[in-house]
């Protein structure tokens, strides 16, 4: 059961001292750290696989390079379903499934290419697309979870006359200053 919290414990104590529940979209962060972390070890792993040689560590780098390149596919492949979905857990906005498909190809093709051609190239490149992937998806959850709550407020508020001249008092651009007065 150990090996459950070096995966699951940064993400769902987040989540869970933010929101004071564990649902879906704990779980959905846990699968994300999950999926990510497989082909990040592995492309790195690979490069160093010498070295784990040496030490006597049988990694599967070492013992089963085809192995070794095929999960890292695998899991980046898992993360395409995995983001589409998300939005359906209420953590971000619908449009978080099309930018997240964008980056997520290129996370799988990097991943097919250390699958086809498993060298330390395309280990290194798989290994250090790996590094700014995550930062990238937080960063379009967090974009779609502001874009999400700012259209559930302004749809609350759909034809509230006060609402919207609230909102254009100081800083309108003038269409919308003409708007706001009309």
């Amino acid at each position: 059961m150990g090996w459950i919290y070096s995966w699951c414990d940064p993400p769902a104590m987040g989540w869970a001292a933010a929101s004071g529940t564990l649902d879906s979209g704990a779980l959905a962060l846990c699968a994300l750290i999950y999926f990510w972390q497989f082909p990040h070890f592995n492309s790195l792993s690979f490069n160093v696989r010498a070295d784990y040689c040496r030490a006597g560590y049988h990694m599967m780098s070492v013992t089963d390079i085809p192995l070794n390149s095929r999960v890292s596919l695998r899991n980046t492949a898992a993360l395409i379903p995995l983001c589409i979905a998300i939005p359906f857990t209420g953590i971000s906005h619908c449009s978080f499934s099309f930018y997240s498909v964008i980056i997520n190809a290129y996370f799988t093709y990097l991943a097919w290419n250390f699958y086809k051609t498993p060298n330390k190239q395309t280990a290194r490149e798989l290994f250090r697309f790996s590094l700014v992937y995550l930062p990238i998806l937080f960063g379009f959850l967090a974009i779609g979870y502001a874009f999400k709550e700012r259209t559930a407020t302004d749809e609350k508020h759909h034809g509230d006359k006060q609402y919207i001249k609230d909102l254009c008092v100081g800083g309108c651009y003038l269409p919308l200053a003409i708007n706001c007065v009309l």
